[in-house]
């Protein structure tokens, strides 16, 4: 796995080896990858200043950006990597796998680029490093190195509301250095006044509008203002929250379920605005406490639309479009997503329509809602569940591990996306066991049982799951089926008991499979549905008693011969005047039969009709008769 870092620990020894093997004739790539603004920037600019103190030549250049004729010994830094063309991407593979006595020093968002992209960093990955944000020590190590002083508890915190990101922190230094809210004396510096000057909040508000969005600026700007109040002034519960968040999605799950619930007292004391509410609402969903979750976004519309507020409609939906998903009611997550205006919507409300598309079997729209949430910046825990399982249907195990390795790199972010999706712990180790990579299976399992220790279900039944996968041992499988909350989690562990059975025809098989088909129907989970009774029929099971449709219980067996020779048709892309031709009715009867129709199978277009109706046709027998 790659090695993490910050850029205030930059590993300035391995640089310097790296120079020393390019004047010898060995040309080298440092690759340092991390999320936006974590101090990308300021490495390439160390490592280009040791590289000119080694008596290198040196290039600084923009993705795209092409080097000029460079002298023999050359270190060449290019910035935001991510951001370079498929043409240029290609070129610069070329150019770092040839010459031999150039350092190249990279620099991209994780996980960011085109597939050229991601081909370039693939072949670099022995020299990869990944930058994280700054320790609240390293924090307090650039206070002391900025300010020539140790700073006290107050600027500390302060600072540290910066999350660890180095140029949010330099902007807030700056600021209040320049505007003489700091003053330093005995060795100590300290806060010389409460407040924020307004340069410093416009400076933060400028970079975290370019990281983040509107929303999360503000948010960012309230908890420096609330961080700067004097000692003794009430900073909760909006703090709580913070903190709550911090904490869940670090991994520390009782201890953030703990500040949750805590954040929602404070909320009902002191009137707190209903992002607390929703934020808590979140994790009480990611912690599977579906009707505690209900009860606050119940309360939350409630009140703001007794007072008329509309900004926090878009949070509140994505929030319940969350929890709906979460309990398997995808369906209805989709109707709350599909509810407000799609230019809006946030990278989770995406995935969850991605994860829709994918379940439905249309692979093209899954992807499509993938890049967008790629194209918002959002975070890749939110949405990096459906990106794995849509690489799986899409290129296979092979490339879904690689997928993993490529941005999940790392146990913290690793940790993340497990906390976002426990049960892709479950993909992640069938993916490694098919490509033979037992310590990846190994290294998931270990850390989802880490987070199943607080004994959360969700959490609980992924970790049985992972090991269960494993240990092909069917008797932890068993159990995390009854843990899952939602009926496609137990479908798919069925299928993975069933795969495990001895033969593909024996009884224990077949009736696994059975299971998982009628699971599979009722999550609506088309393309896994086919899948299940073609696994069926290959083994000779034709009757099956599952029926899939958009409703449970309704299949396109249940039409009359003139509603499925009119779906047919349609299915082939004949007009409602061709289709009236063939069978000898008029345009208004075929009208009909379609309003009929669409509400039986529970579609709302002739398109949604149409696909639904070849996967079923492809993996169901010819009608006797």
């Amino acid at each position: 796995m790659r090695k993490e870092q910050t850029s205030r620990n930059l590993d300035r020894a391995f640089v310097g080896s790296v120079l020393s093997a390019a004047k010898s004739g060995k040309g080298a790539v440092l690759l340092y990858e991390g999320a936006p603004q974590t101090g990308k920037t300021w490495v390439l600019g160390e490592v280009l200043g040791l590289a000119a103190d080694a008596g290198f030549a040196t290039a600084r250049l923009g993705a795209d950006e092409h080097p000029a004729t460079r002298a023999e010994l050359t270190a060449v830094a290019i910035d935001d990597v991510h951001r370079a063309s498929p043409g240029f991407a290609r070129e610069l593979l070329a150019m770092v796998t040839a010459e031999t006595r150039t350092v190249w020093v990279l620099a991209r968002e994780s996980g960011a680029g085109c597939p050229e992209v991601e081909r370039l960093c693939q072949v670099l990955g022995d020299t990869r490093s990944e930058l994280v944000p700054w320790t609240e020590d390293e924090t307090a190590g650039y206070l002391t190195d900025r300010l020539h002083a140790a700073p006290d508890l107050a600027l500390t915190r302060l600072a540290n509301t910066a999350g660890g990101n180095p140029a949010l922190l330099e902007a807030l230094v700056d600021g209040l250095s320049h505007e003489g809210f700091v003053e330093v004396g005995d060795g100590c510096a300290r806060l010389a006044k409460p407040g924020l000057p307004e340069s410093v909040l416009s400076a933060v508000r400028d970079r975290v509008l370019r990281l983040c969005g509107e929303q999360l600026a503000r948010d960012a700007l309230v908890e420096l203002t609330r961080a700067a109040l004097p000692a003794g002034v009430a900073r909760e519960p909006r703090e709580t929250m913070a903190r709550a968040t911090k904490a869940w999605y670090s991994g520390e799950l009782s201890r953030g379920l703990r500040l949750a619930y805590q954040a929602i007292s404070e909320s009902a004391v002191n009137e707190a605005p209903a992002e607390v509410e929703i934020a808590a609402a979140v994790v009480l969903a990611d912690a599977s406490r579906f009707e505690e979750c209900d009860a606050i976004l119940a309360a939350v519309r409630d009140r703001t639309r007794w007072t008329g507020q509309t900004r926090w409609e878009a949070p509140w939906a994505a929030a319940k479009a969350r929890r709906l998903a979460k309990a398997g009611r995808l369906s209805d997550a989709v109707a709350v997503v599909n509810s407000h205006d799609s230019a809006e919507l946030s990278s989770p409300e995406l995935a969850v329509l991605a994860l829709a598309a994918l379940r439905d079997g249309d692979i093209a729209k899954s992807a499509r809602y993938v890049r967008r949430c790629k194209l918002i910046e959002g975070d890749p825990a939110e949405y990096g569940s459906v990106v794995l399982q849509l690489a799986e249907a899409q290129y296979g195990p092979e490339h879904a591990l690689s997928l993993v390795k490529e941005m999940y790199g790392t146990g913290r972010r690793l940790r993340e996306l497990l906390v976002h999706e426990p049960s892709v712990a479950a993909l992640i180790v069938r993916v490694a066991l098919c490509g033979d990579d037992l310590p990846t299976a190994r290294w998931v399992c270990g850390l989802i049982g880490e987070l199943a220790e607080d004994d959360l279900p969700a959490f609980r039944a992924a970790d049985l799951h992972a090991h269960g996968l494993s240990r092909r041992d069917t008797g932890l499988l068993s159990q995390a089926r009854l843990l899952y909350a939602d009926s496609w989690s137990r479908a798919r562990v069925v299928e993975d008991i069933a795969d495990i059975a001895p033969a593909d025809a024996s009884p224990r098989t077949v009736n696994a499979l059975q299971e998982a088909l009628s699971l599979y129907s009722e999550a609506a989970a088309a393309r896994d549905f086919a899948r299940v009774r073609s696994r069926l029929r290959s083994v000779g099971v034709y009757d099956t008693y599952a029926r899939f449709s958009g409703i449970p219980g309704v299949t396109f067996r249940d039409l009359t011969d003139k509603q499925e020779s009119i779906v047919r048709l349609v299915a082939d892309g004949l007009t409602n005047h061709q289709i009236a031709n063939q069978v000898f009715v008029t345009t208004h009867t075929v009208n009909f039969h379609l309003r009929k129709i669409f509400r039986k199978i529970g579609v709302n277009s002739r398109v949604e009709l149409a696909a639904l109706y070849k996967s079923w046709a492809s993996s169901e027998l010819p009608r006797s008769g």
